[in-house]
C-alpha cells in the first residue's frame, strides 16, 4: 500500500478482493484471523506494482522473479543465514514456516558444510524464537 500510495480500500478495490479479505491477508499470523495471502495475488501485486518480497532483506534474493514463491525465498534465506534477513523471513512468514525448512535447506548445501550450517541455523531461529516470546509476552 505504501509503495502504490492507495489506502486499504483502493488496494482492495484494485486486486477485486473485498476489503475484509485484505484485512485478513494483512494480520499478525499468530491471529485466528489470519490468512495466507494466495501466491496469485502476490504476483498480481508484484506485476502492478513493482512489489519484491525481497524488499526489506539484505539482497535481492527474488532478482530474477519478483513473483519467487515463499518456499523458494526461504530457503535462500537458510542457506546464507544472515540473521537480519532470517529475523525479516521469520516476522513476515512466521518461525514455524521457516524452521519447518531448515531440512530442505541443509540438503541444498555441500555435505562437508551441512553440520556447521545447521548448527548456525539452529542457533539463530532458538534465538529469534526466544525474542518473539519476550515480545508477544510483553
Amino acid at each position: 500500500m505504501r509503495q502504490s500510495g492507495q489506502t486499504r480500500s483502493q488496494l482492495a478495490t484494485d486486486m477485486g478482493i473485498s476489503s475484509r479479505t485484505l484485512d485478513k491477508w494483512l494480520l499478525p499470523e499468530s491471529s485466528g484471523d489470519f490468512r495466507r495471502m494466495p501466491e496469485t495475488a502476490l504476483r498480481l501485486l508484484a506485476s502492478r506494482h513493482g512489489l519484491r518480497k525481497s524488499a526489506n532483506l539484505s539482497m535481492p534474493y527474488d532478482w530474477s522473479n519478483p513473483s519467487l514463491a515463499d518456499d523458494t525465498l526461504i530457503l535462500a534465506v537458510l542457506r546464507r543465514a544472515s540473521f537480519p534477513d532470517l529475523v525479516r523471513t521469520c516476522a513476515d512468514l512466521g518461525l514455524g514456516t521457516v524452521q519447518a525448512h531448515v531440512n530442505a535447506a541443509l540438503a541444498l548445501v555441500p555435505d562437508d558444510e551441512r553440520g556447521i550450517l545447521a548448527r548456525i541455523l539452529a542457533r539463530m531461529l532458538r534465538s529469534i524464537e526466544i525474542a518473539f516470546n519476550e515480545s508477544s509476552a510483553a
